[in-house]
């Protein structure tokens, strides 16, 4: 067992309080935070086209101009250590093929907001389309993945690792 794979309170139990503080900051300088990516990648080849680092409790936003609404839709998620949880989901219009039977429905600021899904996914995956105003966002930050270098009309994924 390496320092890396033991959680905070093993890491205290086996080795005493000034220990494991030491032991915990090393693990901060030499980059342990960024053990987990978020790769943007294409579902059939597995190309990875970004990976960035994310760390648990990191937001991750996945949002385009609906096709029919022609209004913005955004998911939002959140990275548990494994999956991606969808929290939350905002949009304009509320119109046939919305969900209508989870979370908690509200109006905020002209948007329909469903909060409290808590739905858990392996992958955000999807067709890309350059006409559609792709935006990914990592904790806020929706410069960090140039959605129009990304292959149009290809299925691409989101996949934490």
């Amino acid at each position: 067992m390496t320092p890396d794979s033991l959680s905070r309170r093993q890491l205290l139990t086996l080795t005493g309080s000034a220990a494991a503080a030491a032991a915990l900051a090393s693990l901060s300088l030499t980059g342990c935070s960024d053990r987990y990516k978020l790769r943007c990648q294409h579902q059939r080849t597995g190309e990875v086209y970004r990976e960035l680092n994310i760390e648990i409790g990191s937001v991750i936003t996945h949002s385009w101009i609906h096709s029919i609404e022609l209004s913005r839709w955004t998911d939002i998620y959140r990275f548990d250590g494994e999956t991606l949880m969808l929290t939350s989901t905002e949009f304009e219009a509320y119109g046939a093929g919305m969900p209508l039977d989870e979370g908690d429905v509200s109006v905020q600021d002209g948007q329909v907001v469903i909060e409290n899904i808590d739905r858990e996914f392996e992958a955000i995956r999807w067709i890309h389309s350059h006409r559609v105003d792709y935006r990914i966002g990592v904790d806020g930050d929706e410069s960090l993945i140039d959605t129009d270098a990304l292959p149009d009309l290809e299925p691409l994924e989101l996949r934490p690792k």
